[in-house]
């Protein structure tokens, strides 16, 4: 009776450790974004596959912010941490180098990481920046840090955060890469709608508040002009102002697109007697929910601000 009931006992924890850990690999996973365009791509994949949370504030500009004590402790805290990398993030460089778990970036070797999907290839496009004339300084490698605003880079990021939880948890590869090819099909669903939507567009010409959404806008071959300045935390130049301006007068823009996180006194002061149009354009989603689906309602929402600010009436 005895050893029987020690047999049954036995089976009975084994049962439980192998519930517990598929509970822990299947729904229990820690993931920590740094920013939230990172939680929205990790949770529209993963869904109820792990427990998607984000760091930094909603609102707050990745490009200036300084880590709390108690932010430090949810780095550490997390069974994945998923940045984008020094060339967006460089306050968190130091926290991630301490990690006994090591974090995610997905910048690195971004260009070399793109998945194999000839439907969401980036088209080549050339756009002239009249308001530039040089290199973006927060760029990674000459490349834009703002990785989400493009689905193809999206979906690369997707991949690695897929390959990097594979290695952490073999036993649910089969689970992450399913999610993987779900997120991959909605996405493709939703560039081939957008691109459609934004045709009508594409040869009106803007501006906008801070150099972010190049990769948007040449996913979808827009016909940005420029943009007002490189950091969020610098004022433009007197000069930049002064060629936006002669652009402005001479019918060159249609719209200039401002962003919730900053305020923008000199675009109002810019346009000022003229006949542009002012949209909205938020590079760091805050009113998106991280959900199924959120990814996809981000680039939704950015293509709409785009076609209600662009279009003629």
């Amino acid at each position: 009776m005895i050893s029987r009931l020690s047999s049954t006992i036995v089976l009975l924890l084994l049962t439980i450790s192998v519930f517990g850990t598929q509970t822990a690999t299947a729904g229990q996973i820690r993931v920590l974004a740094s920013i939230k365009p990172i939680q929205l791509i990790a949770k529209d994949m993963l869904g109820d596959l792990a427990h998607v949370d984000v760091l930094l504030p909603s609102g707050s500009s990745p490009h200036h912010y300084s880590l709390k004590p108690s932010s430090i402790g949810q780095i550490h805290d997390a069974d994945l941490f998923i940045w984008g990398g020094p060339g967006l993030e460089l306050f968190l460089t130091k926290t991630v180098s301490q990690l006994e778990r090591p974090a995610l970036a997905l910048l690195e070797d971004d260009d070399d990481h793109h998945p194999a999907n000839p439907e969401t290839e980036n088209v080549d496009a050339a756009h002239s920046d009249d308001a530039g004339g040089h290199e973006d300084e927060h760029h990674h490698d000459g490349a834009d840090p703002h990785f989400w605003m493009a689905p193809d880079r999206a979906l690369a990021a997707a991949d690695r955060i897929k390959d990097r939880l594979v290695v952490l948890y073999p036993e649910e590869a089969a689970i992450y890469q399913q999610a993987y090819d779900d997120f991959a099909a909605r996405l493709l669903r939703t560039d081939q709608q957008l691109q459609q939507q934004l045709k009508s567009i594409s040869a009106v010409g803007f501006y906008v508040f801070h150099d972010a959404f190049s990769s948007f806008v040449e996913h979808y071959q827009l016909n940005q002009l420029g943009y007002f300045t490189v950091d969020p935390g610098r004022k433009p130049g007197a000069r930049r102002l002064s060629e936006i301006r002669k652009a402005l007068e001479t019918n060159k823009a249609h719209c200039v697109f401002v962003e919730p996180q900053f305020k923008a006194p000199v675009v109002d002061s810019l346009i000022r007697g003229l006949n542009i149009r002012v949209g909205r354009l938020d590079p760091l989603a805050v009113e998106i929910e991280a959900a199924r689906g959120g990814y996809s309602k981000y680039l939704q929402s950015l293509a709409d601000s785009f076609t209600n600010c662009l279009s003629e009436e």
